[in-house]
């Protein structure tokens, strides 16, 4: 039988071809084994297997179906892609995911491995039958049921506040009561007229007429806004400043700031108010008025800090919707949204799907594009011109035409100049006919030089010198004057010796400083010369780069001959003209801006990507714009944005829906709270499941449903209350079954807010300076705190300022402390209850500040009448500062007090009068609202 030699030959190469895949396996295999699966166990099996009690990110790594399957971020492996494969990125430290482990970096031979073992195939013989486990989907519908996502329960109509709550304790005295309701309506105590009035009504009529009256009227005086405005704009997380990384001025942020101030004022409906905010920019207007309010309502969303400096300028753009997403969370919804930015959030129905439904909306909005002083690092923010009035158009239209006139003035004395005949004086020598030494390099970069070029200096090479030798037509009396351009960067020391008929004159010229003569020379002395004048240069201990460009010589004749000229003239009469269009340039007027949003029209506008583990560059699935399905309708229509926008109208009026479960009741509590020192939801930034149970709940639906009702009027809200019998009650002391009084079966005792502590102080010393403001950080320049930690020394200075606490600057990271000692919250974050701390550095600033004694000063100031007795001036310091009547203890201790300082410690009346005052205002009595 004849075999074909083409058969035996394949017959070889595939029985080859068998073997060597074999031996690859192998190798592979025992590789993974001594390799791979060791640094596994050790290092990943604890958070990544079967035995791990829970699993980081839905990970398994004890089987090769774990890896394949993956967890959050998908699978963990890509078989011959290491650098698609998430699990080398994490532990190679590439990308944006987290290192891992977590405790310790692998060694760069183990990383090689991994990626050595990925790009051959990650063969992994391990065979385990343990199935993956599906992560469990979330229960929307359910959530549904939670308390605060319920529709609102429809109460009789008849119901009042004191019909929910039982109160139980006595009215307060008319002294309590007339001092609570004006500080906690206008953030002022009563003068003395107007504690004299309340007390007549609450006496001949009743507290109830007394409360009513003056509620009427506080609630209209402007003092009103200035007040509660300031309860928004701790959950706005206002400031005047940026903070961060790099902590810039916002010079525009006051806009909106006396924006919320006149809401309050005005009694925008509620509703309004949170459309003109999320999307003021987008809303219909019928006047330039309005349409200025709209834009300027939007620095909501501006004012919060921002990474500027981030380079990578996805993250940043993430991160910012990230921070605006949690503020309408937790601001608007009592929901802590950004808990569900790197997965499903963990106590309450909030997919992460619904997270990116929302933050693709805020992804869409400009808020930080651009950069700032020409650093492509540096992000900027958004400012848009408002429409100005008549006045301020015809203003700058008049200025601007005034500038261009001047501007081509300029140009005509120009062109005058260059056609006018002229001719050098003097002797001029370059140089290119000068006699050098050392390596000088030729240079045309400063424009204002002589001949075709100009010698320059380097650091490190010289030494250097050159001299120039001029023969001059006759002997006598000659300016010399140099050229060397000028500007930053050169020689603050250049040593120019000049050898004249008198000997040798060694000069140290600047030659940073601009040269006056058109601007090409600067005269350097007059000097006697016969035939030949020479002048040397050198870089000897100049201290910078040393220019050499040519040498003058001007007999004395012909300076007086230039000084008469038409040329010389003309041209001082053009310096004149550019310095006036300078100045005249410096005192443009500005159209008004404001710090506020826009659509994007960049390709960041549209639907987002999921952001597997919240970063940025690990993209999942895309979805549609939209909002929270667990606070929507079960059959809601998904909404409709149209091409081209960002969606924040349709969030904000799905936010403002009368039957939205969680926007009414969020406003109403805060109400509450600002008036009882507690909400009836204590926690009133989270009414998710982590949050507090309501005390009240069909008190909370009542009210909330009474916000709707009268068109989501907050005075009406606030009224509503303080005229409630539960408000008026009396403090009385705690009892055993209700320690927190959670009933609400008295009035609360609580800390007055630090602005009402520095706002009365000043009142009641005639101090306060009630004028509105504008800008209060505009001396700052741009930079609110230097990089380098160097602050404006008006930063220090804040206790200097008279105006209402409000309308102090609020600085990041510097504070005024006068606000930060007594609890002012942090303005990064979202604050809808403040701190209540007693810590002894609040003692200490009353005692010691220099702003509380020179308040202390000025009220004493009103008895420097000697014959006035100390009991009446006692009795009159109490009803000022306390709003209560001093008892015969109160006196008697007061007078000693005001004695002992005069007799023993000599000092003045009036000084002890100052003492005792500081005193009162540093008392227990003071700094809380009964």
């Amino acid at each position: 039988m004849k075999i074909d030699g083409t058969f035996i030959i394949a017959w070889w190469v595939a029985l080859l071809g068998s073997a060597w895949v074999a031996a690859e396996s192998t190798e592979k295999v025992d590789f993974f084994e001594s390799r791979i699966r060791p640094v596994l166990v050790k290092h990943c099996y604890r958070c990544h297997s079967a035995e791990s009690k829970k699993r980081k990110g839905g990970l398994r790594l004890d089987s090769r179906a774990g890896w394949q399957v993956g967890g959050d971020s998908g699978p963990a492996v890509v078989p011959h892609k290491p650098e698609q494969s998430p699990l080398y990125h994490a532990i190679s430290g590439m990308g944006d995911l987290s290192t891992m482990p977590p405790d310790q970096r692998l060694t760069a031979a183990i990383v090689q491995d991994f990626k050595t073992w990925i790009a051959d195939g990650a063969v992994d013989p391990r065979q385990g039958t343990a199935a993956v486990e599906e992560r469990a989907s979330m229960d929307v519908e359910s959530g549904r049921g939670f308390w605060s996502l319920r529709p609102r329960r429809k109460l009789e109509e008849t119901l009042t506040i004191d019909d929910l709550v039982q109160p139980q304790a006595p009215v307060a005295a008319a002294d309590q009561l007339v001092r609570r309701l004006f500080l906690d309506l206008i953030g002022l105590p009563p003068t003395l007229a107007e504690r004299a009035e309340f007390r007549r009504l609450y006496q001949e009529q009743s507290p109830s007429e007394a409360v009513r009256t003056f509620a009427d009227d506080l609630l209209s005086r402007t003092e009103f806004g200035e007040k509660w405005a300031r309860h928004w704009l701790d959950v706005a997380r206002y400031a005047d400043s940026n903070g961060g990384d790099f902590n810039l001025t916002f010079p525009e942020a006051w806009r909106y700031r006396n924006y919320v101030i006149d809401a309050f004022n005005n009694d925008v409906p509620y509703d309004q108010f949170l459309r003109e905010q999320i999307a003021g920019d987008l809303l219909p207007f019928e006047s330039p008025e309005q349409r200025n309010r709209q834009l300027i309502a939007t620095g909501f969303l501006m004012v919060s800090p921002k990474m500027l400096t981030e380079r990578n300028k996805q993250k940043m753009h993430l991160d910012i919707a990230d921070e605006q997403v949690d503020t309408l969370g937790r601001a608007i919804m009592g929901l802590t949204l950004g808990c569900a930015r790197c997965h499903d959030h963990k106590f309450d129905p909030i997919p992460t799907a619904d997270y990116y439904a929302l933050a693709g909306i805020l992804h869409s909005t400009r808020t930080a594009d651009g950069f700032l002083m020409g650093n492509v690092n540096v992000s900027g923010w958004k400012e848009t011109e408002l429409v100005a009035d008549q006045a301020t158009r015809e203003l700058v239209a008049a200025h601007s035409t005034k500038v261009k006139q001047l501007q081509r003035t300029i140009e005509e004395k120009q062109k005058q100049a260059k056609q006018m005949p002229g001719k050098r004086v003097g002797v001029i020598v370059d140089d290119t006919a000068a006699e050098t030494s050392g390596p000088w390099r030729k240079s045309t970069y400063r424009p204002n030089h002589v001949g075709q070029h100009y010698l320059a200096t380097d650091k490190g090479k010289g030494p250097y010198g050159i001299t120039w030798k001029g023969k001059l037509p006759k002997p006598g009396r000659y300016e010399v004057r140099v050229s060397f351009g000028g500007g930053n960067g050169l020689a603050p020391k250049a040593t120019y010796v000049v050898r004249h008929a008198g000997g040798v004159t060694r000069l140290v010229i600047n030659q940073t400083v601009k040269p006056t003569i058109d601007g090409l020379w600067y005269p350097i002395g007059r000097f006697a010369f016969d035939a030949v004048g020479e002048v040397s240069l050198s870089d000897q201990d100049a201290g910078g780069a040393v220019i050499a460009d040519a040498v003058q010589w001007v007999h004395e004749d012909d300076l007086q001959k230039q000084a008469s000229s038409p040329r010389v003239a003309l041209d001082l009469e053009i310096k004149n003209l550019e310095g006036e269009l300078s100045k005249l340039q410096q005192e443009t007027p500005q159209l008004p801006k404001a710090m506020a949003a826009q659509d994007q029209t960049s390709e960041r506008l549209g639907d987002m990507h999921i952001r597997i583990r919240g970063e940025a560059a690990n993209l999942g699935a895309k979805v549609a714009r939209g909002f929270l399905q667990v606070a929507s309708s079960r059959n809601a229509v998904p909404p409709k944005i149209a091409a081209g926008q960002s969606g924040r109208r349709e969030l904000a009026e799905w936010l403002t829906r009368p039957d939205h479960p969680l926007t009414a009741r969020v406003m109403v509590n805060r109400i509450w709270q600002q008036l009882f020192g507690r909400g009836i939801v204590s926690t009133s930034d989270n009414f998710g499941t982590r949050g507090a149970l309501p005390t009240h709940p069909e008190l909370l639906d009542h009210l909330a449903n009474a916000l709707v009702d009268h068109d989501w009027s907050m005075k009406i809200m606030i009224r509503q209350i303080v005229l409630s019998k539960t408000y008026q009650q009396a403090v009385l002391a705690s009892t055993e079954d209700d320690p927190e009084n959670r009933r609400l079966q008295r009035q609360n005792r609580r800390p007055a807010p630090a602005e009402t502590l520095r706002d009365s102080m000043l009142a009641i010393a005639g101090a306060l300076d009630r004028e509105r403001r504008e800008s209060v950080v505009s001396q700052l320049g741009m930079y609110a705190i230097q990089t380098s930690g160097k602050r404006h020394a008006s930063l220090g200075q804040t206790g200097q300022l008279r105006q209402r606490s409000v309308y102090l600057p609020i600085v990041r990271g510097a504070v005024p402390p006068s606000l930060a000692v007594f609890d002012l919250p942090n303005p990064d974050l979202v604050t809808g209850r403040r701190a209540n701390t007693t810590v002894p550095a609040q003692a200490l600033f009353m005692m010691n500040s220099p702003f509380v004694r020179d308040m202390a000063q000025a009220v004493s100031m009103r008895y420097a009448d000697a014959s006035q007795p100390v009991d009446d001036v006692i009795r009159d310091l109490y009803q000022r500062i306390l709003v209560r009547d001093a008892d015969a203890d109160d006196v008697a201790l007061g007078k000693d007090y005001i004695v002992q300082q005069m007799q023993v410690d000599e000092v003045s009346r009036q000084m002890a009068i100052a003492s005792f005052v500081q005193i009162l205002f540093s008392s227990t009595e003071f700094r809380f609202i009964d």
